[in-house]
């Protein structure tokens, strides 16, 4: 393995990913993993991005052994690696506290000498879990104190994609089911303790940074974590600072594999952090594993070794599996990240003092020339109103006009209409007037807007003491247009203020509990059409009028028969029985071989595989005879499956079951035409998924016959 060449080609990448820089961290300005214990300050925002960056195939698996399904390794290139990259954002609520949200983005580079990393759908991008988090700081001490220290808690939500990827970005993402790479497939909370010692304020540039906290991961499949980091930072320059951090997540249970700090991630980073401006950092770290310092000569039998206590299982969305040993981090990785803090400020910063002496300076000149144009103004009266320029509000007031102290035109009744153009000059306050200064009259019906209660009545129509139309029988019509002037209180009307009769069928709407009876039929005093014996189907459609009650009719109003074998729906103990099958008075089959409830028993599957049990043979060869005697039938096998596992992976063992029968079936000679597979996953239990006995009835083939449309 060309270790020299990765290590150099990473070095390249940190001065080349400024594109791809990710905060380390999550809303803090050390380092790139390390947290702090300070806040933004009320109502301050930050956004940042970044990512770090791996060409090193053992950063994907153990020694790059990746297995297919038959045991053979896919062949992983030398130069595979990974991105992991996040959008984060953080607002300060309040000066001591902070709320923040993390988007991880993550990219799998899995090229393979076989082809098979393609078709097994590690090869490419998907998003993480996406993580919310709030950060208190602690009221011991002053902003002055050297010691400060926070807490720190975190929320994960299952947000990751699902089959793709192949190194698992967090320990508590390990299952000894199959792994997703980029989520945990459930929620997780962690709470964190922060300290920070900050000598900067003693004088001396150092800021030492320690956190640690206790996740805990909704799920018994997976382990709760311990987390921690802790960071030395040298404050070289006000410009930059130069650290070094140790950071790491160790498992604490022994479920689903072995407990051992070596085994999960654990990184030094060393790195640079530049304040490119007050608001803008810019980071960049090299990440080193701490387990590349147990084999530094990168010999490939020293990394497996043990490396089959730690297997993990990919599954693909198509079903197909892989088997690796657990890489919990890269052996290096080159990491940056790009921070944008809105508002705040820096004291320290000669600029701002130079910049607020610069505005004290333009203030007082900006003061010199508005009192120069003040003192020019007094001397002048450009309306001729007698109040000069530099105290007048209105400097533009018409000639003649009565002005106040103000140099504005006088509004005796405070209408907005001066007095000079005022007709009506003593309008009561508040009144809405026009042009002239009157009482406005909107629609011209003789009554003022500040009475009319209607103040868009259409011209013509007759109106009462308040504006609004006149109206009768208080039907909505008035009087102008109302054809039925008379009409009862309470029934609806149309536009001529007649009554509403929707359908036509001599119920007026008011009482029609039906108004959409269909033309010619008969009807009730309701106005809903009669049905006898109460199936759902009229009287005037039903050719069976006197059809039992609660028993399911079709279309015409006769009881269903879905079988077609003369016993009802209702009354037939086995509603799928082929075309032509002698049957007993409860419609089941009198020879067991050709009913279909009791043959699909016999249809059983090895546990999570869609391939027969050899029992299961015998019984698809009398399906199949029976298909054979009985040319017109077709059969469609539906395939279920409890609610165990994704609903993705039960949707497709299911069609895969479904279509294993079909394809038995063909074999045996039944033509595929009368034949098709479908898969419902776990969506129709027939019993409680909370039982084994009700997953198990709930794991089964349905044998369900269907006509096509030329049969109909």
């Amino acid at each position: 393995m060309k270790r020299v060449v990765s290590f150099a080609a990473i070095s390249l990448l940190l001065l080349a990913g400024a594109a791809n820089a990710q905060s380390g961290i999550t809303g803090g300005q050390d380092g790139l993993h390390q947290h702090n214990a300070n806040t933004l300050g009320q109502w301050n925002f930050s956004f940042g991005f970044g990512s770090d960056v791996s060409i090193d195939a053992w950063s994907l698996a153990r020694g790059a052994q990746v297995y297919d399904e038959n045991g053979k390794s896919i062949g992983l290139y030398e130069m595979d690696g990974s991105v992991s990259g996040n959008i984060n954002v953080a607002l300060g609520l309040f000066n001591w506290l902070d709320i923040g949200a993390n988007l991880p983005l993550y990219y799998e580079y899995v090229g393979t000498t076989t082809g098979l990393g393609d078709s097994l759908g590690m090869n490419g991008m998907g998003r993480g879990d996406v993580e919310t988090w709030m950060k208190i700081r602690l009221p011991i001490g002053n902003d002055s104190s050297v010691f400060s220290t926070a807490l720190f808690v975190q929320g994960f939500f299952p947000t990751g994609e699902e089959g793709v990827g192949l190194r698992p970005r967090h320990t508590w993402y390990l299952s000894d089911d199959y792994v997703a790479p980029f989520t945990a497939n459930s929620i997780a909370l962690a709470v964190n303790g922060i300290f920070t010692f900050d000598f900067s304020k003693r004088g001396i540039p150092l800021r030492w940074n320690s956190q640690v906290g206790f996740l805990y991961v909704f799920d018994d499949d997976r382990s709760n974590v311990l987390l921690y980091s802790t960071g030395f930072n040298w404050l070289a320059h006000r410009k930059l600072d130069v650290f070094l951090e140790f950071s790491g997540e160790m498992r604490l249970q022994e479920d689903p594999f072995p407990t051992d700090p070596l085994s999960d991630p654990m990184i030094i980073t060393p790195g640079l952090r530049f304040h490119v401006t007050k608001n803008v950092d810019f980071g960049m770290g090299l990440e080193v594993a701490v387990r590349t310092f147990k084999n530094f000569s990168y010999k490939g039998k020293e990394e497996m070794k043990d490396a089959d206590r730690y297997v993990l299982t990919y599954s693909s969305e198509h079903g197909r599996k892989a088997t690796y040993s657990y890489a919990p981090s890269p052996l290096f990785a080159g990491a940056m990240t790009l921070v944008y803090r809105f508002g705040g400020s820096d004291e320290t910063n000669t600029d701002s003092l130079i910049a607020a002496k610069v505005d004290s300076i333009l203030d007082a000149r900006k003061a010199a020339r508005e009192a120069a144009i003040n003192d020019s103004l007094s001397k002048i009266d450009t309306d001729k109103d007698g109040i000069n320029d530099a105290i007048d509000k209105c400097n533009n007031t018409p000639a003649n006009f009565s002005v106040d102290s103000t140099g504005c035109p006088i509004d005796g009744d405070k209408d907005g209409i001066p007095d000079g153009l005022d007709k009506c000059p003593s309008t009561k306050p508040n009144t809405a007037v026009d042009t002239n200064g009157c009482e406005s009259d909107f629609d011209k019906d003789g009554v003022p807007d500040t009475q009319d209660k209607c103040p868009n009545t259409p011209a013509g129509v007759g109106v009462d003491s308040t504006g609004c139309a006149i109206d009768t029988d208080n039907d909505g019509v008035s009087n102008t247009l109302d054809k039925c002037p008379n009409t009862t209180a309470g029934i609806t009307v149309d536009s001529t203020g007649c009554p509403l009769d929707f359908d036509k069928d001599g119920v007026f709407d008011i009482n029609d509990k039906c108004p959409n009876t269909k033309p010619g039929e008969q009807v009730d005093s309701t106005g809903c059409s009669l049905d006898s014996d109460k199936d759902g189907v009229t009287d005037g459609f039903d050719k069976c009028p006197n059809t039992e009650a609660k028993v399911s009719v079709d279309s015409i109003g006769c009881p269903l028969d879905f079988d077609k074998d003369g016993v009802p729906d209702n009354k037939d103990k086995c509603p799928n029985t082929l075309p032509g099958v002698k049957i007993d008075t409860k419609g089941c089959p009198l020879n067991k071989k050709q009913d279909l409830d009791q043959l699909k028993k016999g249809i059983q599957f090895k546990l999570n595989s869609a391939k027969l049990t050899k029992s299961s043979y015998g019984t698809l060869d009398d399906i199949a005879k029976l298909m054979k005697q009985i040319p017109e039938a077709n059969l469609e096998v539906q395939g279920h499956t409890d609610e165990l596992g994704s609903s993705k992976t039960n949707q497709k063992l299911s069609e895969k079951r479904a279509q294993t029968v079909v394809d038995y079936l063909e074999k045996q000679g039944v033509e595929s035409n009368r034949l098709r597979a479908v898969g419902f996953g776990s969506s129709k239990p027939i019993s409680s998924n909370k039982s084994r006995h009700g997953r198990k009835q709930n794991r089964r083939v349905e044998l369900v016959p269907f006509t096509t449309e030329s049969q109909q």
